[in-house]
């Protein structure tokens, strides 16, 4: 398992690629403008809490932060390729550049959240299966 300082600099090298990606868009192509900001919601929604479980030296909140920005960056991953697959800016695609974010851990917080909550986190898409249902 991680510990809270391995989890601290693979989110802190996230939100740096993020940065850098914001201030790297100055040439958007008309076309690719959907995708772009699909994308950019999502960094949104993935990042909310970071600076928060950042401040408060909590391993299981950013236990927790991470599972779930590895979850949605997989299907982030996922709606671009399968909606937003022309989608480019800098004639780079948004599932390549998406796919440079790290996810050195994802394995990891998979296993630390089945173990906490029993629930089985399914390869393919995130999808939580419940064997009762």
């Amino acid at each position: 398992m991680p510990t809270y300082r391995d989890l601290k600099e693979e989110l802190v090298y996230a939100l740096d690629q993020h940065i850098d990606l914001l201030k790297d868009t100055a040439t958007i192509d008309q076309g690719s403008l959907d995708g772009v900001m699909f994308m950019m919601r999502s960094f949104g929604f993935i990042f909310d809490r970071a600076p928060q479980v950042l401040l408060t030296d909590d391993p299981e909140e950013m236990n927790f932060l991470m599972f779930q920005y590895y979850s949605l960056l997989s299907e982030l991953k996922y709606n671009l390729l399968l909606n937003y697959s022309y989608a480019k800016i800098h004639q780079k695609t948004l599932l390549e550049i998406v796919q440079e974010f790290p996810t050195t851990y994802e394995d990891d917080l998979k296993q630390w959240w089945e173990n906490l909550t029993g629930l089985h986190v399914d390869e393919t898409k995130q999808t939580i299966s419940v064997k009762d249902l």
